[in-house]
């Protein structure tokens, strides 16, 4: 947090993959007294044909309940799914550490992005985004599939929760197709501005996201230095209104 506080801004939004956890150690630990507020949030990793959606949730319940059985069993999948990959690397003359890849991760989260970084370690690949591109995509020799939910019925648990649902990044998906039917089942809002998104594509987004009555969010996604993903905290910002915004939708 002292990081957020540095870089000048207002609020942050924490939104890991598949668990609330980190939102819970920060509040508890009183790392929230910085001066910069603390959005509730998750990212839930979806598919749909092959393709990978995320959608993020803001203010999404941190207690038990309907939503955090949702996420345990997301991560339970991830977990099944981890152990299969490493092995399959070694299979393929790559191998990693499970236990080194778990502590890469320092969380409840743990994925690609963190076996990734264990290859980065060995050697094997120069960044994480290369070992994607050569190993762990979709398609790729030592992708292995796991348990997803549809885009549809991620957005549904999360607005189901009172959550604000929100497509991230929706120029990497390239399935602009399915707006419509998310927005029936609870869409509120499209991530317009990311690091993967450039001018043209961040315009395209806000445009769609403005016709279709949506908010229009963005965020660095940032992930940690070093690794390889995502943006500098801060690098991508958007104007506090948009925060109120998504405080006015979400559900008690």
């Amino acid at each position: 947090m002292t990081l957020a506080a540095s870089s000048g801004v207002f609020a942050i939004a924490i939104t890991d993959h598949d668990t609330t956890s980190g939102v819970n150690l920060l509040i508890e630990s009183g790392h929230h007294s910085y001066g910069v507020e603390i959005i509730p949030g998750v990212e839930i990793n979806s598919q749909w044909r092959g393709r990978e959606l995320h959608i993020l949730g803001y203010y999404v319940p941190l207690t038990l309940g309907a939503f955090q059985d949702t996420l345990t069993g997301l991560r339970e999948s991830r977990n099944i799914r981890l152990g299969r990959m490493v092995h399959k690397m070694a299979s393929l003359g790559y191998p990693v550490d499970l236990d080194r890849v778990q502590e890469l991760a320092s969380g409840e989260s743990a994925g690609r992005p963190h076996i990734a970084m264990a290859m980065v370690e060995k050697g094997y690949v120069t960044s994480v985004k290369e070992a994607f591109q050569k190993f762990l995509g979709i398609g790729r020799p030592g992708f292995v599939d796991r348990e997803h939910l549809s885009p549809h019925d991620a957005v549904w648990a999360i607005r189901r929760s009172g959550g604000v649902p929100v497509w991230a990044h929706p120029g990497t998906a390239k399935a602009d197709s399915l707006l419509p039917t998310l927005i029936e089942r609870g869409l509120l809002g499209i991530e317009a501005y990311h690091p993967d998104h450039d001018s043209r594509t961040a315009k395209k987004y806000a445009d769609l996201a403005t016709r279709n009555g949506l908010v229009v969010t963005g965020g660095s996604d940032f992930h940690g230095i070093p690794s390889g993903e995502g943006g500098d905290l801060g690098s991508v910002t958007v104007s506090y209104e948009t925060v109120l915004r998504l405080r006015e939708l979400a559900s008690p």
